[in-house]
């Protein structure tokens, strides 16, 4: 049986009131999507909502084997950037041993895989989510704080959507016990690519002989050059001479 997911862009759809951290919406609802496509690409059925998941029964009738809120944290100045994973308040989630073991495992896999440093900051607004209580009592619950938006470090990380996504996939997979890597045999060498690389063997062969030739035809007219100008020098003198001895026949004459 298919495991099922629903990924929720935090922030997304409010225009007041809690829109989250600078420029936290856009890299959460870009991040939820590509995310969504990597799963679906593991066989996971995904389903995605925004801030206002509270109001559709497709997230709060379904029993899913996760619920995971995305969100990037505010930026702490001076601390290198960082973010955690944290999951529903234990006295009010049935899934809690689930929530926990999915929220462990996304902490020791994601931040060491993206380099963004896991800064536990467990606190009352993430155990106590206000989507925690719409959903359904088997349903695992766990938000991440993916890194923090415009920490100059984390914000360039971020930015690498496929990074990110393919990070929190492979520990997702690895909570739901879902393969992640498609192992395909070793493929079959391309004609057309066989064909191409003989035509840049060839090509930087016939760059090297007309380098060669180059060089040859250089020192020739280098030869060239110089045998013109003795000979120029030659007759320059000559005809210096050549006038020195009209000016002194002249100067007799004059005398």
């Amino acid at each position: 049986m298919s495991m099922k997911a629903c990924l929720q862009s935090g922030h997304w759809g409010r225009t007041s009131g809690a829109t989250g951290a600078p420029e936290e919406m856009a890299n959460n609802k870009r991040i939820t999507d590509r995310l969504s496509a990597v799963l679906r690409s593991k066989g996971i059925k995904v389903y995605q909502t925004d801030a206002y998941g509270y109001n559709d029964p497709k997230v709060t009738k379904v029993d899913y084997d996760l619920f995971l809120s995305l969100h990037c944290d505010m930026d702490y100045k001076n601390d290198n950037g960082g973010g955690f994973a944290d999951y529903a308040n234990p006295e009010t989630d049935y899934a809690t041993a689930e929530s926990q073991r999915i929220c462990k495992i996304l902490n020791d896999n994601y931040f060491p895989e993206v380099k963004i440093q896991y800064v536990p900051r467990s606190n009352l607004n993430t155990r106590n989510y206000y989507m925690w209580k719409y959903l359904t009592k088997p349903t695992p619950a766990v938000i991440i704080e993916m890194g923090q938006s415009i920490d100059p470090h984390d914000k360039v990380l971020l930015a690498n959507t496929n990074l990110i996504a393919n990070a929190l996939g492979m520990a997702i997979c690895k909570a739901l016990g879902v393969d992640y890597e498609i192992n395909s045999p070793d493929p079959k060498p391309d004609s057309f690519l066989l064909a191409k690389e003989k035509e840049i063997v060839d090509l930087n062969e016939t760059i090297k002989n007309l380098r060669n030739d180059l060089k040859v035809a250089q020192t020739e007219n280098l030869s060239k050059l110089a045998e013109k100008d003795k000979q120029c020098q030659e007759k320059l003198t000559a005809y210096k001479l050549k006038i020195n001895d009209y000016l002194i026949n002249c100067i007799k004459e004059y005398k």
